[in-house]
């Protein structure tokens, strides 16, 4: 499995509706911001590259995907100094890989 929930389970004192519903809330966002991920990527906007990181990297923690989390942080380094395009390029390739087998798993075991 390449996500962990106990940071939401903590944050919601074992409530299992909260943990479903952060992860709905998950499924149901990712997907647009892996769109705009894409776009920046493939137009190298290193500003657009950086924000659209920093705003899936509180979701990549709190659901405990830590390859993409660690990925993601590279990913904002680098677009932040506005360097490594093709490096950019191959760890979104994995981190929108990861991502999308992860919403895939967590369908299947929320029954989604």
């Amino acid at each position: 499995m390449a996500y962990n929930l106990e940071k939401i389970l903590e944050l919601g004192d074992g409530d299992k509706e909260f943990v479903e519903a952060v992860v709905v809330a998950f499924i149901e966002e990712i997907p647009s911001d892996l769109i705009q991920f894409t776009k920046v990527v493939d137009t190298e906007n290193y500003t657009g590259i950086y924000q659209v990181s920093h705003k899936i990297k509180p979701n990549l923690d709190l659901l405990g995907m830590n390859e993409s989390y660690e990925l993601n942080l590279q990913i904002l380094a680098w677009s932040k100094a506005q360097t490594n395009i093709s490096d950019i390029r191959t760890a979104y390739a994995k981190v929108y890989s990861k991502i999308t087998n992860n919403i895939a798993a967590l369908k299947k075991d929320f029954n989604l």
